[in-house]
């Protein structure tokens, strides 16, 4: 009997994807306790990586999933991103069918899901199956391409052409709620020839990569919302110093300057918002992990001016 072989990954098809779909329709969802519309909380974010994808970069274990890494920051919204390609796939990715991802995210406010993931490692069957969980899971407010901008200023300017973003804003537009398109935006890619991209954004999550040019934050946000006025911006704020390959420690002053400095963009209504990055650097040890969940727990019930 000509049997079609059982792999790993069409026995979680199988198993997954009814229990997905049968969970998914249901109005019913579990509850955190509820965030206050108009708060600070309201508009914080987790980068959520695949739990344990981060070890190439920090050289430490971590077994964080996204939605514990959301639980212990004390924040009500989360971005899934894919692993990238490379070591970080090794270690932890998010496996399709993806349907079942939603299902520990159902408790939380916002999710954007990621079209494009680390390392700007994307494909066209993971992309068809994300757009679609964004389509039906009602929570699920739109997507985000992480490292999608190549910076090049000519030839591949980005992952996707421009024809293939635009498809995929068509596709959000004709659906029956607002769904948003996201991404990445890096202080290196302020002065490169991005326009006819930025424009089918709705908005991007602003990085500075370095620490030490968080000094620069106020004037570089300014030129993205000269750059791109119609852009919503949530601040992305590192946990630990990548580049720093010593200790990649943030210093808590540092931490902190970038934290009020997101506080105050807030209530002048200069960002929509701000994301931590990420749940794989936030049981290894990082200092400015436990100084940040504690500026969160001061904070987060302070109500913004409508």
């Amino acid at each position: 009997m000509n049997c079609k072989k059982m792999t790993r990954r069409n026995f979680m098809r199988v198993t997954a994807g009814g229990l997905a779909a049968s969970v998914l329709v249901s109005p019913l969802r579990a509850q955190l306790a509820p965030t206050k519309d108009g708060t600070v909380r309201d508009r914080l974010w987790l980068f959520g990586s695949p739990t344990g994808s981060t070890a190439p970069h920090t050289r430490r274990r971590s077994v964080m999933s996204p939605v514990e890494g959301a639980l212990y920051l004390g924040v009500p919204n989360i971005y899934m991103n894919q692993a990238n390609s490379g070591l970080e796939a090794q270690i932890g990715r998010f496996e399709p069918p993806f349907g079942q991802y939603a299902i520990a995210l159902r408790p939380f406010k916002r999710i954007l899901w990621g079209l494009v993931g680390s390392g700007g490692f994307t494909s066209t069957e993971e992309r068809k199956e994300g757009v679609d969980l964004i389509l039906k899971t009602p929570n699920f407010v739109g997507a985000h391409m992480d490292d999608f901008f190549t910076s090049k200023p000519t030839g591949k300017r980005a992952v996707l052409t421009v024809d293939e973003l635009h498809d995929i804003r068509k596709t959000f537009k004709a659906a029956n709620r607002p769904l948003e398109i996201y991404s990445t935006y890096y202080t290196s890619l302020l002065d490169l020839p991005l326009s006819d991209y930025l424009e089918l954004l709705d908005g991007v999550t602003f990085w500075t990569w370095n620490a030490k040019d968080l000094v620069h934050l106020e004037s570089n946000l300014a030129k993205v919302k000269e750059k791109a006025p119609h852009l919503k911006i949530i601040l992305g704020c590192y946990l630990v110093d990548f580049p720093n390959k010593e200790s990649q420690v943030i210093p808590i002053p540092v931490m902190q300057r970038q934290c009020e400095f997101g506080l105050e963009a807030l209530k002048q209504k200069h960002i929509e918002g701000m994301m931590f990055l990420s749940n794989g650097v936030m049981d290894v040890g990082f200092p400015a992990v436990e100084w940040t969940r504690e500026w969160i727990q001061r904070v987060g019930e302070m109500a913004l001016s409508k």
